[in-house]
């Protein structure tokens, strides 16, 4: 389904400069264009260039989050599975509760809370288990030394477990401010708009070239989108690290 909205989403573009080029053309003549070539050639390669960089640098920004936010689910998974198995350690019952807990966690982050992070949401019974978890540790008797070790452990791995979540909960709400789509939707714009100044005889090239670099531009800004948020989208990032 991503891809086939991507196709529509630079084919629709493409085809909407190319119908401002044919406008442009019929209304400007030729002879007209081709006086500012050369003005126009410098000023071009300073837009170009300026559009260009800042597209790489919100391209490499937001891959970078979205591989952030895969490490955080991977760090958040890795942390359940050492509760899970550092509660073979504790005594029974509790242990045996703890194991559940971190099952239940699981299962409602895969199966509820991953689905609701599309909307910006999170699941209330998540945390309900997250602090089952951490009472169950608080709430273990401490008889010896290794007791005490293995208390501490528990309480800081269900802790870094807690604060991964939270990571995690933060990352699914990031996304590029308002302000620099309009940035860039404009700029992206400004720069297809400014080859309709150059004046080629041969038209047919001069709306290849323009829908050439409208498709490229549109691809790039459809792939930000998909990586803008990391739990939505074509791009999203899946629970299998859970499962």
């Amino acid at each position: 389904m991503s891809v086939v909205y991507g196709v529509l989403v630079v084919c629709g573009a493409c085809l909407a400069a190319v119908g401002g080029l044919t406008l442009v053309q019929r209304l400007v003549p030729v002879e007209v264009r081709q006086r500012h070539n050369d003005v126009a050639g410098f000023i071009y390669a300073v837009v170009g260039i300026v559009y260009a960089v800042l597209l790489a640098l919100v391209v490499i920004a937001v891959w970078e989050e979205h591989e952030a936010a895969k490490a955080t689910v991977h760090s958040e998974a890795n942390e359940l599975a050492d509760v899970f198995w550092l509660a073979r350690r504790f005594p029974e019952p509790e242990g045996l509760q703890i194991q559940e807990l971190a099952r239940s966690y699981a299962r409602v982050v895969v199966d509820e809370e991953w689905p609701l992070m599309e909307q910006s949401r999170s699941s209330p019974r998540a945390w309900v288990l997250l602090d089952e978890m951490q009472r169950s540790v608080q709430d273990l008797e401490v008889r010896t030394r290794a007791d005490q070790v293995l208390f501490d452990r528990g309480l800081e791995q269900i802790q870094q477990l807690a604060d991964s979540r939270r990571i995690r909960l933060v990352e699914a709400n990031e996304g590029l401010p308002a302000s620099l789509w309009v940035v860039l939707i404009v700029g992206g714009i400004v720069t297809v708009g400014f080859t309709y100044l150059f004046g080629l005889e041969n038209t047919g090239t001069h709306r290849l070239m323009v829908a050439a670099l409208t498709g490229m531009i549109a691809l790039v800004l459809f792939i930000i989108g998909t990586l803008d948020y990391p739990f939505s989208g074509g791009g999203r990032i899946g629970p299998e690290a859970f499962e």
